[in-house]
């Protein structure tokens, strides 16, 4: 039975917190508890001195009671709060007491000790408690006027004892307030103090991955380019194959880094969607003849079944964030199925004018996720549980990236399984039809138009994206000189001339930024007005803004798919011919 009193006792009066708030009541409490010992001093030199010790008691029990009260919070002092509740009750009565006796009545010592009441609940306790606690301790001096019944037996302190009195009183609402005020201040202060550091904080974190996806992704670039440059001329289906796997593995990558990237750009609600053309079958024939290679590693069937309808039809959409989901949700597939096969499907919903909704399913035969295990699938870095993460291996930020980027698209993603059986996770999707095109859309130009017409000018500052520049050149035609700064940009631009500028952002003695503004400040019109396409690794937020707002043309971010970077030059060599 001690046992459970004491373990209840625990439980309702936690462990006590130095926090500067919690460190105010008690300071606040000691305080008022030390006026008491005092006050009851007064009231016993007084009945000693004038009433022949009548009322010594009273004083006495004021004093002793108090001392113990410090002395029990000394070693308790969790239990602040019930002391505060005592205290202020206490305080409460003493004022009824002293409103409802007839030779005292409502006097300044009970307006203060109505005050100390205000003090001690609002600032000790919270403001539903100070609320009440001042209702009940004010009502005393209107209940007077209405209600006849006093007591007796209190005696009036002679005058100078009484401004004593009262003197301590005022003392201690004066440094409750100061003290309080003090640590209210400190709060804020710490707190502008604390966001400065944040703010700072968060710049050097977005800085920091700034970097990191620059010094990631730039190598990735040579990767993946070379590979599928060397994956597209090779003649042995066996080396070919290795090679598209090299691609895949720098790909999936890619695709990691994309993932922790994104996970802070979700949270900083920076995330912005992209409305370009694109066709879901392409994208999603390109996601699982990507993933082939691996599916058939495991020895697993994989297909796509798309409705008839959208075979042929171009969207309006982000085909990159689809992508990102639908990668996600395909490699997971295959990492959890052991025997079977994986599926994707795309079926029309509705269309409505130019709405189109499709729901897209990725299912498999694999593992499965159980009822349970399915509440915390969708939580950053976390797996259906430490089995998975051991076995399986991955960061578990790809089905909360997934979930994010679902939401953004307006939909949700809903997911139904069974252990041993499968798993199937689908989602609905609105998208708006792109408009025919003209059968001579200005944005592609002839076929005669010829990317050997081009005369570029890239800046890159990495050896093995200069090799694979001067690579990917060569194969396309194209006459290109390579330079490693901006400085060298602006010089050899000064001795030739050029159609289009690959310009890197990131690069020493002058990066991207700085050679293009310079270039725009040129007194040559032709040269000032070049063709500027920002390369560059880095996915920040303001990347692409900033870009664009120096002075570029275009944007185009590492790696970067070569038909992408194929489309925007053939774009500039039709232009340029059509003049």
């Amino acid at each position: 039975m001690i046992k459970y009193l004491i373990r209840n006792f625990k439980v309702a009066n936690p462990r006590f917190e130095h926090t500067p708030i919690q460190m105010a009541k008690l300071h606040l409490f000691y305080l008022m508890l030390g006026a008491n010992v005092l006050k009851g001093l007064i009231y016993l030199t007084d009945a000693i001195l004038t009433h022949h010790g009548d009322g010594s008691w009273r004083a006495i029990r004021l004093m002793i009671s108090s001392i113990l009260i410090i002395m029990v919070l000394k070693r308790f002092p969790g239990i602040i709060k019930w002391g505060i509740h005592y205290a202020v009750i206490a305080t409460i009565l003493h004022i009824y007491y002293r409103v409802f006796n007839a030779s005292v009545g409502t006097d300044v010592v009970a307006c203060q000790a109505i005050y100390m009441v205000v003090i001690s609940a609002f600032y000790g306790l919270n403001k539903w408690w100070g609320s009440i606690y001042t209702i009940v301790a004010s009502a005393a001096v209107i209940l007077c006027h209405y209600i006849g019944f006093r007591w007796t037996g209190l005696h009036p302190l002679p005058e100078g004892l009484n401004d004593l009195y009262i003197v301590i009183n005022f003392l201690v609402i004066l440094l409750a307030h100061f003290y309080f005020h003090g640590v209210l201040y400190s709060t804020l202060r710490e707190k502008d103090s604390l966001n400065a550091e944040l703010a700072e904080a968060a710049l050097a974190k977005g800085n920091f991955l700034s970097m990191m996806s620059h010094e990631l992704r730039t190598p990735l670039n040579s990767v993946i380019g070379i590979a599928s440059l060397l994956a597209d001329d090779h003649t042995n289906s066996r080396q070919k194959e290795q090679l598209e796997g090299l691609k895949f593995s720098a790909e999936g990558l890619l695709s990691l880094i994309n993932n922790i990237l994104d996970v802070n750009k979700l949270e900083s609600g920076k995330f912005e969607l992209e409305e370009v053309r694109f066709n879901l079958e392409t994208l999603l024939k390109g996601i699982t003849g990507g993933m082939k290679n691996i599916a058939e590693g495991k020895s697993l069937g994989i297909s796509l079944q798309v409705d008839k309808e959208i075979e042929k039809m171009d969207l309006l959409g982000d085909p990159t964030r689809l992508g990102q989901v639908l990668y996600n949700l395909v490699g997971n597939a295959i990492k959890f199925t052991k025997q079977g096969k994986v599926t994707v499907r795309a079926k029309v919903v509705r269309q409505v004018g130019d709405l189109l909704t499709v729901k897209l399913e990725v299912s498999d035969t694999g593992i499965g996720i159980s009822e349970g295990q399915r509440k915390n699938i969708f939580d950053p870095f976390v797996q259906a549980s430490q089995n998975t993460t051991r076995k399986y291996g991955g960061t578990g930020l790809g089905l909360s990236i997934v979930k994010q980027l679902v939401n953004l698209f307006g939909s949700e993603i809903e997911v139904e399984s069974t252990p041993g059986v499968g798993t199937l996770f689908y989602f609905e999707i609105e998208m708006r039809c792109a408009p025919v095109q003209l059968a001579e859309d200005e944005t592609t130009g002839n076929n005669d138009t010829s990317l050997g017409e081009l005369s570029i000018l890239a800046a890159e500052d990495n050896a093995m994206n200069i090799f694979f520049m001067r690579q990917l050149f060569k194969k396309w035609g194209i006459h290109a000189d390579i330079v490693e700064n901006g400085q060298e940009v602006l010089d050899t631009l000064m001795h030739n001339n050029y159609d289009v500028i690959l310009m890197d952002m990131h690069m020493p003695v002058m990066d991207g930024i700085e050679a293009t503004r310079a270039i725009r400040l040129l007194t040559d019109p032709i040269k000032a007005n070049i063709h500027i396409i920002a390369l560059t690794g880095s996915v920040s937020e303001n990347g692409k803004a900033r870009a664009l707002e120096s002075g570029m043309d275009d944007y185009l971010s590492k790696p970067f798919q070569l038909e992408d970077l194929k489309s925007k030059l053939l774009a500039r060599a039709s232009l340029l011919s059509n003049r």
